[in-house]
């Protein structure tokens, strides 16, 4: 059985000890295991004879190989090794961060191919493959602001400090939506911040959309009608709280398949986005579910 081990060596606690350790647990597990590592301009190559890919970084990096598979058709199963700055879609998934156990745990996976499959059907910007979350707002405004040294050093913490670097300069966005509906209706919103969900998990541990499932095949859309520093507070607060965003009164959350977006006016149009935690060179336009699927290898405990 052959592993195709792709890491990011930008990943905010890249460890080359725990990527040793990782190659040697799945070793000890009877595997063959090749190395590789993502590009940041997304071109690498997948080989398409091995067995199992497995991703050990954040959800960027799992974003980059998603796309580099949809690219080459490859179909393999994957798995992703919790070593980035988030970790949504590993943290919704149930992998362990210790190497030994999560070698161990997707191996048993693997060979249970009935029970530790999940087929996730896949979401993208303008054509391009995101796993976990999409945003615009305060809350895309503050990743482009982040320090990548902070990142490193002090992790998810650095965004933190971005929201407060912002308050001083807070961001008044307005934002047209048309969202094409599960229901097969389309709705037309305006509002001042927005993201759009694949998994529960948002930032970490908070809960942003309680109903999303990776495996669903549509995202969901939270948007806030307003988004002023105490609105955002609020916000914040709630999903701190463990609360549903969704009963504060000006938060709505909506399940869809494709989202059109235009930014209202010249400040709006100049607004950061961010995917699966980085800024996005520019902003998107469409938003929907592609009709690929992307398969993960289901962690097995003992």
């Amino acid at each position: 059985m052959i592993v195709e081990l792709i890491h990011n060596p930008a990943s905010g606690t890249y460890s080359e000890h725990r990527l040793d350790a990782l190659s040697h647990a799945f070793q000890a597990c009877g595997a063959q295991v090749r190395l590789g590592r993502t590009e940041s301009d997304g071109l690498f190559d997948i080989l398409p004879d091995c067995d199992l890919v497995c991703v050990s970084g954040g959800d960027g990096a799992l974003q980059l190989v998603v796309a580099s598979m949809a690219r080459a058709e490859i179909l393999k199963p994957l798995c992703v090794f919790p070593a980035g700055t988030v970790n949504l879609v590993a943290r919704e998934l149930g992998y362990s961060d210790d190497p030994e156990i999560f070698a161990r745990e997707v191996m048993a996976g693997y060979l249970d191919k009935e029970k530790s499959r999940l087929a996730a059907p896949m979401a993208a910007f303008d054509g391009q493959p995101f796993v976990a979350c999409l945003s615009a707002g305060p809350d895309g405004q503050a990743v482009a602001l982040h320090d990548p040294a902070l990142k490193k050093r002090f992790g998810g913490a650095a965004y933190g400090w971005s929201l407060i670097r912002l308050l001083g300069n807070w961001p008044q966005f307005r934002f047209s939506l048309a969202l094409d509906m599960s229901d097969e209706t389309t709705d037309h919103l305006n509002c001042s911040a927005f993201y759009v969900i694949k998994a529960r998990h948002y930032a970490g541990n908070w809960v942003l959309a309680p109903a999303a499932r990776l495996d669903s095949r549509h995202f969901h859309v939270i948007l806030l009608t307003r988004a002023r520093r105490r609105d955002f507070l609020r916000f914040i607060t709630h999903i701190a709280l463990g609360r549903d965003p969704a009963r504060l009164d000006f938060v709505k959350c909506l399940p869809a398949y494709r989202l059109t977006m235009i930014a209202k006016d010249e400040i709006s149009r100049s607004a950061a986005f961010q995917a699966d935690g980085d800024t996005l060179e520019t902003q998107p336009h469409e938003i929907r579910m592609t009709g690929q699927t992307v398969t993960y290898c289901l962690p097995l405990a003992d």
